[in-house]
């Protein structure tokens, strides 16, 4: 457990504080956030699923128990849409219990980053792309992650690489199947480079990834669809097999053009969106001079002053939202199930849909906005200030608004909105002036 937070350091780099948080003297401390990348988070902890290799055992049999007209197993341990219910509700809860939020924060933004949206038999294996081929190299190197998520199961069935067959494979020819492009694409434009590749990067890398089959137990390749020969990919040759795939995403994992995107959208995230120049040039030289490592680009954020600026410039998402107002009210989200959140309307899914951040359902691949205009049409305004109010009903008589709204933002918040939370007539209207302000819904 590393030393007490400051509020800047919750806010920018965390999900707030929680009611009746410690919290340090001062402000952001970058050796105090980077602790948090090796400390043990119980509380997080306890959010965390079946493995991906226990979902496919659950998957197999209910198959075998539905051919065999048995009726499905009731026991919530194998139950898959109990596990799909809790899984939905870890998104949310897991960091509103975050001892180490800045660890949350990064887990979330690289799953987005590589994103899987859920479908019908997807949903069940996003979990796993998170906390299987994502938070384990959140403190390693980007390629590492980059292989992992693009062998992950939850990917291949997402962008129907699971359907893609070289036209010249023994498969492809006896079928009349081909290729389908839609993962070779993505994981230039979205997942690495975003410029400097062509169209025919594309389809000869669609070439080298042909075969490339769904597994619990690592990366396999139906030798039936795989496309023989060489392909040339952005002047390189790769021949067939796993090591020429792995090889591929090592080599632009590490190409400039990967350094740069991964720079910008770092610094969008915990910055601003239109993060300093300056800033994303640093990140991207340092990607490139640690081969790759993600933590010295966490510390060269960390230590520039755009870090350090007492201005919350970011709106916070959906997810960030929430999961600070819960925070803030001494709530862990499981509240879910109670009479007083069922009767208003408070199932922490449906706010979010509402907010515009649906659980495991980005609109597209590329993930859900990381800038504000993407959050603010007037229905997902609309649906913040709902749960604001809903929220401080259930919850604003337990203490002093003024003495929260302190503990929450400090010198963070303007004289304004505490001079509007002082001035409520009753204590639940303060604190959803709190809540639905826009202090409180910046980091």
């Amino acid at each position: 457990m590393p030393d007490p937070a400051s509020r800047l350091e919750e806010i920018r780099f965390g999900y707030g504080p929680r009611v009746g948080q410690a919290l340090a003297s001062g402000g952001l401390d970058p050796d105090r956030v980077m602790a948090q990348l090796t400390a043990r988070d119980k509380p997080a902890e306890a959010w965390t699923g079946p493995t991906l290799a226990d979902r496919f055992v659950l998957i197999d049999d209910q198959v075998a128990r539905r051919r065999a007209k048995l009726a499905p197993l009731t026991d919530p341990t194998y139950n898959l849409n109990t596990i799909r219910a809790r899984d939905a509700l870890a998104f949310i809860a897991r960091p509103t219990a975050a001892s180490c939020g800045f660890v949350e924060r990064l887990v979330n933004l690289w799953s987005n980053r590589l994103t899987v949206a859920s479908s019908p038999g997807v949903a069940i294996l996003i979990p796993p792309l998170r906390d299987e081929a994502v938070r384990p190299h959140i403190t390693g190197r980007f390629p590492d992650m980059l292989r992992a998520v693009l062998w992950q199961p939850a990917m291949l069935a997402y962008l129907n690489q699971n359907v893609s067959s070289g036209p010249n494979s023994s498969y492809g020819l006896r079928k009349g199947r081909g290729l389908n492009e839609n993962l070779a694409r993505e994981l230039l434009e979205l997942h690495s480079m975003g410029t400097g590749f062509t169209q025919a990067d594309v389809t000869e890398l669609a070439r080298l990834l042909a075969g490339m089959q769904a597994a619990g137990n690592g990366p396999e390749l139906d030798e039936r669809r795989v496309e023989p020969g060489e392909k040339t990919i952005l002047g390189d040759t790769y021949t067939t097999g796993i090591p020429e795939i792995d090889r591929l995403a090592e080599t632009i994992a590490m190409r400039p053009e990967t350094a740069h995107s991964v720079a910008r959208m770092l610094a969008r995230h915990f910055i601003a969106d239109e993060p300093p120049a300056d800033l994303v040039e640093t990140l991207a030289q340092t990607y490139l001079q640690s081969g790759g490592h993600l933590p010295p680009m966490y510390r060269a954020l960390l230590t520039h002053p755009a870090a350090h600026d007492q201005t919350l410039h970011k709106l916070r998402s959906p997810q960030d939202f929430m999961a600070a107002s819960l925070r803030a009210t001494g709530l862990s989200g499981d509240e879910e199930e109670t009479p007083a959140f069922r009767k208003k309307g408070m199932r922490l899914g449906e706010v979010m849909a509402r907010m515009g951040q649906p659980v495991f359902a980005a609109r597209r691949p590329d993930g859900w906005p990381e800038t504000a205009p993407g959050f603010l049409t007037p229905p997902m305004v609309a649906a913040r200030l709902e749960w604001a109010t809903d929220l401080a009903r259930l919850t604003g008589e337990r203490a002093d608004p003024v003495a929260q709204a302190q503990h929450l933002l400090g010198d963070l918040g303007t004289p304004l909105l505490f001079g509007a939370v002082a001035g409520a007539e009753q204590r639940w209207e303060g604190l959803a002036v709190l809540l639905g302000s826009p202090d409180f819904m910046r980091r």
